[in-house]
C-alpha cells in the first residue's frame, strides 16, 4: 500500500471519529477499564527516577484498583460530582492515580504545572471555583499561603521518599494504603458533554484563560494517539509537565490505544539532553515527544558524541509539539538517528487536528494533513479562503463537521461566569472555532504554520509571520533560539525586529572580541534573505542573554513587542500625528 493510501485508509477508518459515547460516559469506565479487562497485566505506567535506576511499573488492572480507591478516598472527604480540585504535582505516578480517582466521581481536575507562585494559584483557584488542593512538600506551602484567601480548606499531600505530612494535610498515600484492595467505588457516569477537565491556558498573549473541556474531548484524544502511532506495547514518553495540556494529550492519546506510558524524572529537576539520551539508550522507548528545544539540543557536537556510544534502543517515531518545528532539525535529527520529526498542530482547547500521521509524506515546514473525524479550514473574515490563501485556522465544530466538531472545548470561562465559545457562524451556515492562529493550506491539503494573529507583523503592506523568520535564523550555527516581533517605523508602519540567543560557541566569540557583533548582525541578515522571502528579514537583531517566556516555557513575543512600542513611542506618537 502506497502511503498516500494509507493515509487514506486511516481518514476512511475514522471518518467519523470514534464511536458516539454514550449518554452516561466516563473515559476511566468506558475506555481505561475496557482495555484493563483485556490486558490487566499490560504496564499502563512506568516511572522511573532521575538516577535512571529507581523503578516502579503500575499495571492497568492496579491502576484501575488504585483509583477506584482514591475516588473512595477523595469523596471520605466530600469530594463529589462537579467539584474543582487543582493539582500541582511534579512527573509521580500519583497524578494519574488521582486524575483517575476524581473522573470516577465525576469531579473536575485542574492540573498546574509546580512553577506556579501563589498569585497564579491565587487566581487559578479563585476563578476555577476549587474545593481542593493536591500537592507535594514544594507546592503545598505555596497554595495554603492563599488557601483561606479563597476559601479552600482541604489539602491532600503526596510524601516522597518517607516525609512525614505536615499536620493539617491529608496524606494521600497513607490513607489510600489503609483502603481495602478490591474495594470499588460507585462511579458517577458523566453525560458527554459534561464539564470533565479544566486545564488554564498559558498566557502567551495575555492573562491565562479557563479552559472547560468536556468528557468527550477525552474519546477525542484517540487522533492524538493515531498521531503518535500508538497500540498495545508500545512505550511512550512525553517530556512536557503533567500541569499542561500536553498530560492530557499523552495520557488519553496513550490509553486510548492501550500502550504504556513512559514516566520520567529529570535529574536533579532539570533537564539534561544528555540524560535524555541516556535514557532512551537504556529503556525500551518505542515513541517520544519533545519541543523543539529540546530536539535542537540533542544536535550539539558535545551529545551527538555521546549519542555515537549510546544509541537509542528501540525508538521508531518521534513528533514535535509546543511550537512550529523547521525543518533542518527534522533532517539534522534523522541523518543522526534514523527517525523522521513528525510535526502536528493541536492546542489546549483541542485535541490534535492536524499531524503527519501514517501515510502522510513529510513536507519539512509543513504541520501535516487534517486529523481523521476533523474539519480545518482557513478562514478570512466571514467566508472560507482559497488554497495558498493565509488566514485564521479554524476547526469545525457544527454536526456536519465530523465527529471532532464535539471534541473541541465548551469555551472559556471569564471572571463574570460568562462562557466565550469561541465559535463563528460563516455565511454558508458552517460553524467554526476561531483558534487565533494564522496559517494556509496548500492544493495537495498540507497545512503550514504563519503564527498567532497577535504576533503577524505588517510591514510594508506585507504580513509577515514570525515563524519563517525565525526558522531562517534558527538554522545559522551561532543562534540558539529567536524571536520576531513586530517594531514601529515611519516608513513602513512595522519593520521585522529579531532578538537572538547565541549559541555557547558564539556567544564566547562575541564577548571575547574574537567577532564583531556588527558583522554578525549582517551575517544573519543575509543569511535571513537567502533562507526566506527577502522582504522577511530582521531589518533590527537584538542579542539577549535569555528571552522571556512563560511557566511553560513559550517565548513571550507580546512582551518584547510590547517593549518595543514602549522604546519607540516617539515613533508611535508620529505615525499618529501624520494621519491627523
Amino acid at each position: 500500500m502506497s502511503a498516500a493510501m494509507e493515509y487514506d485508509a486511516l481518514r476512511a477508518q475514522y471518518a467519523n471519529g470514534v464511536p458516539p459515547p454514550p449518554a452516561d460516559f466516563s473515559f476511566v469506565t468506558h475506555v481505561f477499564d475496557d482495555w484493563a479487562k483485556k490486558q490487566p497485566k499490560q504496564t499502563a505506567i512506568w516511572h522511573v527516577a532521575g538516577d535512571l535506576k529507581t523503578e516502579h511499573k503500575i499495571s492497568y488492572a492496579e491502576l484501575v484498583d488504585l483509583s477506584h480507591r482514591a475516588a473512595i478516598l477523595f469523596a471520605k472527604h466530600g469530594i463529589g460530582f462537579g467539584d474543582r480540585v487543582m493539582m500541582t504535582l511534579p512527573r509521580l505516578s500519583a497524578w494519574w492515580i488521582c486524575v483517575f480517582g476524581l473522573m470516577r466521581l465525576g469531579a473536575v481536575p485542574i492540573p498546574g504545572t509546580t512553577l506556579l507562585v501563589a498569585k497564579d494559584l491565587h487566581m487559578r483557584a479563585k476563578t476555577s471555583g476549587a474545593k481542593a488542593f493536591i500537592g507535594c512538600r514544594a507546592s503545598c506551602p505555596t497554595f495554603e499561603s492563599i488557601a483561606g484567601d479563597v476559601g479552600v480548606t482541604t489539602v491532600f499531600e503526596i510524601s516522597q521518599d518517607g516525609e512525614r505530612t505536615k499536620s493539617g494535610r491529608i496524606d494521600l498515600l497513607g490513607e489510600l494504603e489503609r483502603i481495602p484492595r478490591g474495594s470499588r467505588a460507585p462511579t458517577r457516569q458523566q453525560k458527554s458533554d459534561d464539564l470533565a477537565l479544566i486545564y488554564f491556558t498559558s498566557g502567551t498573549t495575555g492573562p491565562p484563560k479557563q479552559v472547560l473541556l468536556p468528557a468527550c474531548y477525552t474519546l477525542g484524544h484517540i487522533n492524538s494517539g493515531l498521531w503518535y502511532r500508538l497500540e498495545p506495547g508500545k512505550v511512550y514518553l512525553n517530556l512536557g509537565d503533567l500541569g499542561w495540556a500536553k498530560a492530557a494529550y499523552a495520557t488519553f492519546g496513550t490509553f486510548n490505544m492501550g500502550a504504556t506510558l513512559f514516566c520520567l524524572n529529570p535529574p536533579q529537576g532539570n533537564y539534561s539532553a544528555v540524560h535524555l539520551v541516556e535514557a532512551l539508550h537504556r529503556f525500551p522507548i518505542t515513541n517520544l515527544c519533545c519541543p523543539p528545544t529540546i530536539y535542537r539540543s540533542l544536535l550539539t557536537t558535545e551529545v551527538r558524541k555521546f549519542y555515537d556510544a549510546h544509541k537509542f534502543k528501540a525508538l521508531e517515531h518521534a513528533v514535535s509539539a509546543g511550537e512550529p518545528i523547521n525543518g533542518p532539525v527534522i533532517s539534522a535529527f534523522a541523518e543522526m538517528t534514523g527517525v523522521t520529526i513528525c510535526d502536528g498542530w493541536g492546542q489546549t482547547e483541542t485535541c490534535i487536528v492536524v499531524g503527519n500521521f501514517r501515510g502522510v509524506e513529510i513536507r519539512l515546514g509543513s504541520m501535516g494533513r487534517v486529523a481523521p473525524g476533523v474539519e480545518v479550514c482557513v478562514i478570512g473574515t466571514d467566508t472560507e479562503l482559497p488554497d495558498g490563501a493565509e488566514g485564521e485556522l479554524c476547526v469545525r465544530t457544527d454536526p456536519g463537521g465530523g465527529a471532532g466538531g464535539s471534541w473541541i472545548f465548551s469555551g472559556y470561562r471569564k471572571v463574570d461566569g460568562t462562557i466565550d465559545t469561541r465559535r463563528r457562524q460563516l455565511k454558508d451556515g458552517r460553524t467554526f472555532y476561531l483558534t487565533g492562529d494564522r496559517g494556509r493550506r496548500d492544493k495537495d491539503g498540507y497545512f503550514w504554520f504563519v503564527g498567532r494573529s497577535d504576533d503577524i507583523i505588517t510591514s510594508s503592506g506585507y504580513r509577515i509571520g514570525p515563524f519563517e523568520v525565525e526558522s531562517a535564523l534558527k538554522s545559522h550555527p551561532a543562534v540558539l533560539e529567536s524571536a520576531a516581533v513586530a517594531s514601529p517605523d515611519r516608513q513602513r508602519t512595522e519593520i521585522v525586529k529579531a532578538f537572538v540567543t547565541l549559541s555557547a560557541e558564539y556567544h564566547d566569540q562575541l564577548t571575547n572580541g574574537a567577532i564583531d557583533e556588527k558583522k554578525l548582525i549582517a551575517e544573519l541578515q543575509d543569511h535571513c534573505r537567502r533562507n526566506a522571502a527577502p522582504y522577511k528579514y530582521p531589518r533590527q537583531i537584538e542579542f539577549m542573554q535569555q528571552l522571556p517566556k512563560n511557566v511553560s516555557g513559550k517565548i513571550l513575543r507580546v512582551e518584547l513587542r510590547n517593549r518595543e512600542y514602549e522604546r519607540n513611542a516617539h515613533v508611535v506618537a508620529a505615525m499618529r500625528a501624520s494621519k491627523l
